[in-house]
């Protein structure tokens, strides 16, 4: 278990938590994270920042826009987390997706 560095703050807001629970379904750029739950994009970004700095969210590819701009994809990396509060102490786990679970993700939306 791992004291708490940032993460159960950000988990302490609604819209970091909506966005980590819509990431954890599909990847998706931060304009349609932003359309579907209803929010800022500027907030979406801000948001979505703080997830990448903790290591939560990930950025999965760049696609070139019509206009020449790079529209980031992000997917979440986090199968569990629990936080738990003993003796005065805050501390957190994270399980982590492994690589495996990516590879057969993968592979199963290409057979598709």
């Amino acid at each position: 278990m791992e004291t708490d560095g940032g993460i159960t703050s950000a988990l302490a807001d609604k819209y970091t938590r909506d966005i980590l629970t819509i990431l954890a379904k599909e990847e998706l750029s931060a304009q349609q994270i932003s359309t579907r739950l209803d929010i800022p994009t500027s907030t979406t970004y801000r948001k979505i920042k703080t997830l990448e700095d903790l290591k939560l969210v990930k950025k999965t590819k760049v696609i070139r826009t019509t206009e020449g701009l790079g529209e980031s994809y992000y997917r979440s990396l986090v199968l569990e987390i629990n936080v738990k509060y003993r003796d005065g102490n805050l501390t957190y786990t994270v399980e982590r997706i492994k690589m495996d679970d990516r590879i057969v993700r993968l592979w199963e939306k290409f057979k598709e």
